[in-house]
């Protein structure tokens, strides 16, 4: 399993899974419905784009050719990014979401962030209890639970 920087050449992989997750968990992704060839390549476009300016971290884990798992960070305030993981479920509960978060918000502290949120959706309660194990703690939020750390 390697875990790297996104890369043009992740194109495919990335899309296989983001439709894979939104598949599995709909309101997991930030998709209102299942992305289409357009949406799935500005996502791309906007991830490689934000890393060239430093306000996005991306960072995928490969396995073979497949991309299992991205997880990326896109700066939003002066000091903090809003993160968002996405994990094949046939990786999940093993360790490999947590070090994509800890890989991420250690290259976000070289953007000057100090803080990253995640906003879930209130039926993902999955990732409500991953994120609280990745040392998040809840914030008020209006239309989402709001959870937050210091990096």
């Amino acid at each position: 399993m390697e875990i790297r920087e996104l890369e043009e050449k992740d194109y495919r992989g990335l899309c296989s899974l983001v439709l894979q997750v939104y598949d599995e968990v709909p309101y997991a992704t930030s998709f209102g419905k299942r992305p289409d060839e357009r949406q799935l390549s500005e996502l791309m476009q906007r991830k490689l784009e934000g890393m060239r300016s430093k306000t996005v971290v991306d960072f995928v884990a490969v396995e073979g050719d497949r991309v299992v798992a991205d997880c990326e960070i896109v700066k939003s305030t002066e000091t903090g990014g809003l993160i968002g993981i996405l994990v094949a479920g046939d990786h999940r509960r093993k360790g490999l979401g947590r070090r994509l978060v800890e890989k991420c918000s250690e290259k976000a502290k070289l953007f000057k962030m100090l803080e990253v949120y995640a906003e879930i959706d209130d039926r993902n309660e999955g990732a409500a209890e991953f994120f609280s194990r990745c040392g998040f703690r809840e914030q008020e939020g209006e239309d989402a639970l709001v959870m937050i750390r210091n990096i």
